[in-house]
C-alpha cells in the first residue's frame, strides 16, 4: 500500500516575475504619495486670484497683462518680508487685502523723508526695500510713490493725536508708531496705489488669514509650476523662470 501518490502531471508550476511585483507594489505606493500629499496640500494652502495693483510688481492682478494665482498657507507663522492675506474691514468694500509684513508687535514704525528720500524705519533703522515698485519707469505720472505713502501716514498718525479713542494704534512723543501686542504693520509693494497700514493703522494678528508661500504666475497651470517646484522638471521652459 502506497502512503503517497503525486500525480506530476495534474500540477500546476507558475514561476513568479519579482520584477513585476515590484514595479506594482512601487506604483502603488507612489499613488498612495502622491493622495497623501495632494490631501495634505488642500489642507494646508487656499488658492486665490490676485486683484488690484497694489502689490506689483511682486503680483500681477486681473486686468493687467498678467494674472497671478496665490497660494495661501493657512497654518505658517509670519515675519518681517512676508506676503499675507489679511480680512480687510474698514475703509474699502473688499473681504480680503494682500500686502507685505513691515513690522511686528513691540516694534516701532516711522515713514520719514531723509536726504536721499523718503523710507520706512523700523526699529531706527532704514529698510532696504528693494521690492518696491518703481515709479520712475513706470510712466505713470499719478503714481507718486513713497510720497503717498508719507502722506497718509502723516495725515493717519494726526487722526490718532486729535481722536486717540477712536483708535487703537499708539504713537510716542517722536511720532513712531509703536505696535502694540498682537499688531503688525503692513504695507502694499506699488506704494502708490495701496490702501494699507499706512491709511487704515496696524492691522492683528487675527486678521492675517494666511502666507503666501507660492506665487504661480499668468498663464502656467498649477500642475507644471509645482512639478517643476518640487521636482525639477520642468516641461515648459522658460515660462517658469
Amino acid at each position: 500500500m502506497k502512503k503517497f501518490e503525486v500525480e506530476t502531471e495534474n500540477l500546476i508550476y507558475v514561476k513568479h516575475n519579482f520584477w513585476l511585483q515590484y514595479l506594482s507594489r512601487a506604483i502603488i505606493l507612489i499613488c498612495a504619495y502622491i493622495a497623501i500629499f495632494i490631501i495634505g496640500f488642500s489642507i494646508i494652502y487656499e488658492s486665490a486670484p490676485v486683484y488690484g495693483v497694489s502689490m506689483q510688481p511682486t503680483l500681477n492682478p486681473l486686468g493687467s497683462t498678467k494674472s497671478d494665482t496665490v497660494y495661501i498657507n493657512k497654518f505658517s507663522k509670519i515675519s518681517y518680508g512676508d506676503v499675507v492675506v489679511l480680512e480687510k474691514t474698514s475703509s474699502i468694500d473688499i473681504n480680503h487685502i494682500i500686502k507685505r509684513v513691515i513690522g511686528l508687535p513691540g516694534d516701532t514704525i516711522e515713514i520719514k523723508q531723509v536726504a536721499d528720500g523718503i523710507f520706512v524705519f523700523r526699529n531706527g533703522e532704514k529698510l532696504e526695500e528693494d521690492y518696491i515698485f518703481n515709479i520712475a519707469t513706470s510712466g505713470d505720472p499719478n503714481n507718486k510713490g513713497m510720497a503717498s505713502t508719507l502722506e497718509a501716514y502723516i495725515q493717519f498718525r494726526h487722526n490718532v493725536y486729535t481722536n486717540p479713542d477712536s483708535y487703537s494704534a499708539v504713537f510716542d512723543k517722536n511720532g513712531r508708531l509703536i505696535l502694540q501686542e498682537n499688531q503688525i504693520f503692513v504695507l502694499g509693494d506699488n506704494r502708490g496705489y495701496s490702501l494699507d497700514s499706512s491709511v487704515d493703522g496696524p492691522y492683528t494678528l487675527n486678521d492675517v488669514v494666511g502666507k503666501v508661500d507660492f506665487v504661480v504666475p499668468y498663464g502656467v497651470a498649477p500642475f507644471y509650476y509645482f512639478l517643476d517646484y518640487f521636482t525639477g522638471i520642468n516641461l515648459l521652459g522658460d515660462l517658469l523662470k
